[in-house]
């Protein structure tokens, strides 16, 4: 086993197995406030990776092409330069910039009695020291310890976050061991904003999800649509919309060449489901592909304004206030001390074949009911 530690503060570019390689560099955010940028590729996904915002992932690509939003770098902030309370608690949009957002832990969803929008995880810094790549012959792997601290200051959480990847492939795991260290019992209450809609998108596409459409529940009042799965071309104008949904499970997907590495890793006891984005010439597709006992919620998030913005959000519960999942007994309690482990995969493709082959797995779970 290989290991390459952040603290040693190489600014080379370091050599890996089958064209990998790994580099940082620093880059200042808008206000001056410096940033590190961790460069990781397989040979055939290129990768990075933000310390300063809770291992967050940045960007992605397969092979030459961006894979994830184009999104304005002034969002790329510290998090000492974005006051989560700032507009009504709304403040977490100032620095909205991940292909992979972490939102939560403390809540995913709407601010309000004494909670801000999408909580502080993609806000919390992860501790240096702890931050190193391992690689083998088989794969590489990033991890590190990320304390989750408030609003207020206060220590909520710490989260061992690890995103692995095989050499050549095209998916990385990213698992969260997340032990609550507040000091008394707290909700854990996260998810994640998935962007996997680059420049391949914006000629339109499709979501490709295991629901129907009448499942599909809009909110927030935003204007109805004849088809919530189409995505437009940005060209287009596009409200803001969000639907939210409780995905089926995917029987395929335990066929999956892609997912098959993985398995042992997840807790299967609820089965697994898969969301894709597609292109419309089925060139490109993003998606993602978790089991069920650890996001069995789902939402999209649709919008043209300024960005392109077509995501994917996994997540344990309802996008509603915290008293309403309460009532519903919807929210997960950590009691102190206490830990809880998740995972995600986030995958790329760009094979037509492949890309059919999945959206037929996940469209036969509506199928087939």
């Amino acid at each position: 086993m290989n290991k390459w530690l952040l603290v040693e503060k190489h600014n080379q570019i370091i050599k890996l197995p089958n064209s990998g390689n790994i580099s940082t560099r620093l880059i200042k955010d808008k206000n001056g406030s410096l940033l590190t940028v961790i460069d990781i590729s397989n040979g055939r996904m290129h990768f990075t990776v933000l310390p300063e915002r809770g291992l967050d992932i940045g960007e992605l690509y397969l092979g030459a092409q961006k894979m994830s939003w184009e999104r304005s770098q002034e969002y790329l902030l510290h998090p000492s330069n974005v006051d989560l309370n700032e507009s009504n608690g709304t403040g977490w949009m100032k620095g909205f910039y991940g292909a992979v957002a972490s939102i939560g832990p403390e809540l995913f969803g709407t601010p309000g009695e004494g909670f801000t929008l999408h909580g502080s995880g993609s806000y919390s810094i992860t501790a240096p020291e702890s931050i190193q790549v391992t690689w083998d012959d088989q794969s590489l792997m990033i991890a590190g310890k990320v304390p989750v601290i408030n609003r207020h200051g206060e220590l909520l959480f710490e989260k061992l976050i690890q995103m692995s990847t095989e050499w050549g492939s095209s998916v990385i795991l990213r698992e969260e061991t997340v032990e609550n260290t507040s000091g008394y019992r707290q909700v854990l209450d996260d998810g994640y904003h998935i962007q996997l809609s680059g420049s391949f998108m914006h000629q339109g596409g499709r979501y490709v999800l295991p629901a129907s459409q009448h499942e599909l529940l809009i909110r927030d009042s935003a204007p109805l649509e004849e088809d919530p799965f189409h995505i437009p071309s940005n060209k287009e104008a596009y409200p803001m919309r969000c639907y939210q949904y409780v995905p089926r499970p995917v029987d395929g997907l335990y066929q999956f060449d892609k997912v098959i590495p993985y398995l042992s890793k997840m807790n299967l006891s609820r089965g697994l489901t898969g969301e894709m984005i597609v292109d419309t010439e089925k060139t490109y597709a993003g998606y993602v592909i978790r089991p069920l006992f650890d996001f069995p919620r789902s939402l999209i998030a649709k919008q043209i304004d300024s960005s392109f913005m077509f995501a994917i959000e996994p997540c344990r519960t309802r996008p509603n206030r915290m008293s309403q999942k309460i009532t519903d007994g919807e929210a997960n309690y950590l009691q102190e001390g206490e830990t809880t482990a998740s995972c995600c995969l986030i995958g790329l493709s760009d094979s037509t074949m492949e890309i059919e082959n999945l959206e037929n797995m996940i469209l036969s779970a509506v199928t087939l009911k």
